[in-house]
């Protein structure tokens, strides 16, 4: 459901809710039944700034309660292990896009600024090896992580464009109780070891024509913490049908 916040011609917004069964992650459940176990709350606000600047914000809230939701580690041994969380998840999610165009025409000089910050909170149970191939033990566990990036893209001249991306996510606070308590050791939850990933993105792009794209592009990925992948892409984009010049 989404409703209209403002509509005076200096701005506008929209109040929504959505709900749903919650079945993919972050819930990650196999509920042998019918209903909602997952639901978001969103907002949206924006208007402009004299003749070239337009903006927009908006703000998010998703929670679920996932029941099981399993993924595979490996304990401090090398034994491969299937753990599972079950408790409570919560998503909080604040955007912003700023976008520039002289008197709103992006055909020759244009620029869009955008980014996202995350941040998620969970608290229930953490259970380890439950297969029961190394032994099984429950306890406690609770996290708050998060994250964000910014992007950039700037059109200097018709048809070409630069941009930049950062990426970062932040391990944040993790308190496992089956660890703290002396029965595991950290090591037994290498997935779960305190990293902050990150990401930068270069690229240049042509739009020989309206409805096509070239794209080169430049990534540093650190996503993992043994390795840093260094990625380059070229890219040729086309779109058909209904498009600028023609809305059919």
């Amino acid at each position: 459901m989404v409703m209209p916040l403002l509509g005076d011609g200096e701005g506008d917004g929209d109040l929504g809710v959505e709900a749903g069964r919650g079945k993919r992650f972050p819930a990650g459940s196999d509920r042998n039944k019918n209903g909602f176990n997952s639901s978001n709350f969103f907002t949206h606000v924006g208007g402009d700034f004299g003749t070239g600047i337009a903006w927009q914000t908006g703000l998010s809230y998703a929670s679920t309660s996932p029941q099981d939701r399993s993924y595979g580690d490996v304990d401090s041994n090398g034994t491969a292990v299937t753990n599972s969380f079950t408790g409570d998840t919560g998503l909080w999610v604040l955007s912003g896009i700023l976008k520039w165009a002289p008197n709103y025409n992006p055909t020759s000089r244009s620029f869009k600024l955008q980014g996202e910050y995350f941040r998620r909170r969970e608290h229930g149970n953490l259970t380890f090896d439950t297969g029961g191939a190394v032994g099984t033990q429950t306890g406690g566990y609770s996290s708050t992580q998060s994250g964000w990036y910014l992007q950039g893209v700037y059109q200097f001249i018709p048809m070409w464009r630069v941009g930049y991306r950062y990426d970062r996510l932040d391990a944040g606070q993790t308190s496992i109780g089956v660890v703290d308590s002396g029965a595991l050791s950290a090591a037994d939850f290498p997935i779960l070891a305190r990293y902050n990933p990150t990401r930068q993105t270069v690229m240049v792009d042509w739009s020989p024509s309206e409805f096509s794209r070239v794209r080169l592009q430049y990534a540093q990925d650190k996503s993992r913490s043994d390795a840093t992948d260094n990625q380059v892409f070229l890219q040729y984009i086309v779109s058909m049908g209904a498009h600028g010049a023609h809305t059919f």
